[in-house]
C-alpha cells in the first residue's frame, strides 16, 4: 500500500512514514527500532532514503541527541494524521460487523495517562465485555473528534463552552498538583518549592504550537494571574512530553508537568510545587446524547473521583450542551 504526498513527483510508502513518525516520536534511533521490532541499520537507512527522496533533512543528530528540523516537525504533524485516517479507515472496514457500544475510543492528553487508565480499570470493572481504545492527543482534536463521534469521551483541560460549541457532556474530573521542572543543576531543586515570580524568570519550555497553543494560553494566563509574565519562552519539538524536556535535563530551560505525570523521570530532572500551589485542571468530555456504555462511564468516573478526592479547588459539576 502506498501514499501520495504532495512532493514534487515523489511517492512515499506507508513504511517509511511509520519509520519516520517512530524516530520522530522517540528522538532516539535504538528506542525507535525497538517499538518498530527491527534493528537499527535498517532504519537509519530507510530514514536516509527519505531524506534523500524528497530533499529534505528532517533530523539533525548529534553525539548526544536527535532532534527534528522545523521541515520534519512540519511532516511529523501531518504524518501522524494520514496515517490516523489510514489506520481508521481499516480499523472501521474491520469493525463493519460490530456495534457502536463495543468499542470506546477515550482521548487524553499528555499529562492524563494515569488518569484515564484509572478510568479504564474503573470501567473494566463495571462493564467488562465493554472493549477500550486509548487515544493520547491535545485537547481540541479530542473535543473536535468527540463533537463528530468519533471518540466516545476524553480526559480533556477545563474548556470553558466546551459544551455548548461541540454539543458534548462537560463533568470536573481532578485538580491535578502542577510543578515546575527543573534540572537537577538548578537552585531551586533542593528547595520545598518555587515562588511563581522565580519560575516566570527563566527561560520556560512550551509545547510546540499550533498543538500546543490551549495548553501554552492556558499556563501564561494563570502565570499572569499572579501578576507575573513569562517573557522568555522556547518552543519544544513535536515529540512525547519525557523526550521533549531534553533541553530541561541539560540545563537550558524550565518547564512544567503534573506531579503523577513526573513518576517515571530520570535523575536528570527535579518536580518542585509551586508556591503558592498551582493545579492542572482537567474535565471528563463525553458525547451528547450517550450511548449505553458512554453512560457506565462516567459513572465510572464520578465513583473514582469521589472516592479518591480528584477535585481540590473546583466543585464537582455537570455541564450539558443546552446550558
Amino acid at each position: 500500500m502506498r501514499c501520495s504526498i504532495c512532493c514534487v513527483e515523489t511517492s512515499i510508502e506507508l513504511r517509511q512514514l511509520r519509520y519516520f513518525v517512530a524516530v520522530a516520536e522517540e528522538l532516539h534511533f535504538g528506542r525507535a527500532a525497538e517499538r518498530l521490532h527491527i534493528s537499527q541499520s535498517p532504519l537509519s537507512r530507510a530514514i536516509r532514503e527519505l531524506e534523500r527522496d524528497i530533499g529534505v533533512v528532517l533530523f539533525v543528530r548529534t553525539t548526544r541527541r536527535v532532534e527534528l528540523t522545523e521541515a520534519g516537525a512540519l511532516l511529523l504533524e501531518r504524518s501522524r494524521r494520514a496515517l490516523a485516517e489510514i489506520d481508521g479507515a481499516v480499523a472501521d472496514a474491520q469493525g463493519l460487523g460490530r456495534t457502536d457500544e463495543s468499542v470506546l475510543g477515550i482521548g487524553y492528553g499528555p499529562f492524563s495517562r494515569t488518569v484515564v487508565t484509572r478510568l479504564a480499570a474503573a470501567l473494566a470493572d463495571a462493564r467488562p465485555d465493554v472493549e477500550l481504545r486509548l487515544d493520547e492527543e491535545v485537547t481540541p482534536d479530542s473535543l473536535r473528534r468527540l463533537g463528530t463521534h468519533e471518540l466516545s469521551a476524553a480526559v480533556v483541560m477545563e474548556s470553558p463552552v466546551a459544551a455548548r460549541r461541540f454539543g458534548l457532556r462537560i463533568d470536573t474530573l481532578r485538580d491535578e498538583p502542577l510543578l515546575a521542572v527543573l534540572p537537577a543543576s538548578h537552585p531551586y531543586a533542593g528547595e520545598g518549592a518555587i515562588s511563581i515570580g522565580a519560575f516566570a524568570a527563566e527561560r520556560v519550555l512550551l509545547p510546540r504550537e499550533p498543538a500546543g497553543q490551549v495548553f501554552n494560553a492556558w499556563l501564561q494566563a494563570l502565570i499572569l494571574v499572579h501578576g507575573f509574565e513569562l517573557e522568555r519562552t522556547i518552543k519544544t519539538l513535536s515529540a512525547p512530553w519525557d523526550r521533549r524536556m531534553l533541553p530541561v535535563a541539560d540545563g537550558e530551560a524550565v518547564s512544567v508537568a503534573t506531579a503523577e505525570w513526573a513518576a517515571g523521570w530520570t535523575t536528570e530532572l527535579v518536580g518542585v510545587p509551586f508556591d503558592p500551589p498551582l493545579n492542572f485542571p482537567t474535565d471528563l468530555a463525553s458525547r451528547w446524547p450517550p450511548t449505553d456504555t458512554v453512560t457506565a462511564l462516567v459513572e465510572a468516573a464520578q465513583r473514582v473521583r469521589d472516592k479518591e478526592g480528584w477535585l481540590t479547588e473546583r466543585p464537582s459539576r455537570t455541564e450539558f450542551p443546552d446550558d
